[in-house]
């Protein structure tokens, strides 16, 4: 039996029993696991992590090169010790902090459908309005009934509100344990208004409403003949593209309540502008005032009725947005069948194909972190920073 050491730091005596063994190279005895750096503790034969045998490998005794690289000592993170490693060297305990999809978040079906709403409710609200524009610009509909669709669109927002602020206040009554008979609700809420009150509260609308009319009918010669010069084909191709800048830079985010400020002005100032060229086609200046006040309606004045019918009930906001989509429905269908059909898809695929779609792609999200992403520090009490970015 022949007994030598290697003296290189990281290997313990070795014993060769056969002389084939000491021809074709050496069996080593390692003191650190050569795949995971764990020390061998004495009469142990297999690491204890990897299982990896600790005298399993014959290695050339010519080749120093293939036994310098297993027996140098385990690298450690540190910068005050000299190691005998590159600069570059990345070592297996990297990949240990490796964290995937920290922050990821499970979303819910229904409430991504119930947020997808606000955007088929905006598309209808503006096909309401190309609708009855076209009818009254070239169909020769009559002026009455773009009068009845202001009125109705007017108080039937101030009545959703309504509604719905008295359908929650008899909700919360109800979850503090003192909810009432509906109609004994509405007598104590229609009690509690008093004369001086809902007097005020009338004169300040009645103010606001003859101003805008006093304004409408001001403007509307001069709406009239402001884009009058305007072909019809550069007036239905600056319509178009204003029309998709509005239904894309719309702050949906704010109609769900997600925002406390309105960040939609681009939308809005697109959609004015729209309103302003569309009203060079009018037929009279009763026609244009009714055209403006629709416009303002739909693009300025529906968000904030979507907005307050949301915060106060997601199941009225559901039933109110059906009703407006329906409507949208009946009015294409009436001008053709097939635009009724065009939107119909184009609500289904917004309302429930986006949303499935956006949850079956949330499977192949595969985000990571670990040590190479920049250090963000903070402190606590830093109240320029706020400690919210870790």
């Amino acid at each position: 039996q022949i007994h030598g050491v290697l003296d290189m730091g990281d290997a313990e005596e070795v014993n060769v029993s056969t002389p084939s063994q000491a021809r074709f190279g050496v069996l080593l005895q390692h003191k650190y696991c050569p795949w995971d750096g764990t020390e061998f503790r004495p009469l142990v034969t297999t690491c204890p992590v990897c299982g990896a045998s600790r005298t399993r490998s014959k290695y050339s005794g010519s080749n120093d090169k293939v036994l310098a690289q297993l027996l140098k000592p385990p690298w450690e993170r540190v910068l005050w010790k000299k190691q005998p490693y590159e600069d570059n060297y990345v070592d297996r305990s990297f990949l240990e902090s490796l964290v995937t999809n920290a922050n990821f978040y499970t979303y819910d079906a229904w409430q991504i459908t119930k947020d997808s709403i606000v955007v088929t409710q905006h598309l209808a609200g503006t096909a309401i309005f190309l609708a009855f524009t076209y009818m009254t610009n070239y169909q020769k509909l009559n002026l009455s009934y773009m009068l009845a669709l202001d009125v109705f669109l007017a108080v039937g927002g101030a009545c959703s509100v309504f509604l719905v602020w008295i359908y929650s206040s008899w909700q919360l009554t109800g979850k503090l344990g003192k909810r009432t008979p509906p109609l004994q609700f509405l007598l104590r809420v229609f009690s509690d208004f008093t004369c001086e009150g809902l007097g005020q509260s009338l004169v300040v609308y009645m103010r606001s409403g003859l101003l805008f009319i006093f304004a409408l009918s001001t403007l509307s010669p001069i709406l009239r003949t402001l884009t009058q010069t305007i072909s019809d084909d550069t007036l239905a191709a600056g319509s178009l593209l204003f029309l998709t800048v509005n239904l894309f830079c719309h702050d949906y985010r704010w109609v769900n309540g997600r925002g406390n400020q309105f960040e939609g002005s681009v939308s809005l100032n697109a959609a004015m502008f729209v309103s302003v060229m569309l009203a060079s086609r009018a037929s009279s200046n009763m026609h244009v005032a009714l055209l403006m006040c629709s416009a303002v309606e739909v693009f300025a004045l529906a968000p904030r009725v979507y907005r307050t019918v949301k915060l106060m009930s997601e199941t009225a906001h559901v039933v109110l947005s059906t009703l407006l989509i329906l409507l949208c429905f009946l009015v294409l269908s009436s001008i053709r069948k097939i635009f009724g059909q065009i939107f119909g898809f184009i609500a289904f695929f917004i309302t429930c194909i986006c949303p499935l779609t956006f949850l079956y792609i949330q499977r192949y999200k595969n985000k990571i972190n670990g040590p190479w992403d920049e250090a963000v520090p903070t402190r606590p009490n830093d109240k320029m920073g706020g400690g919210l970015t870790q």
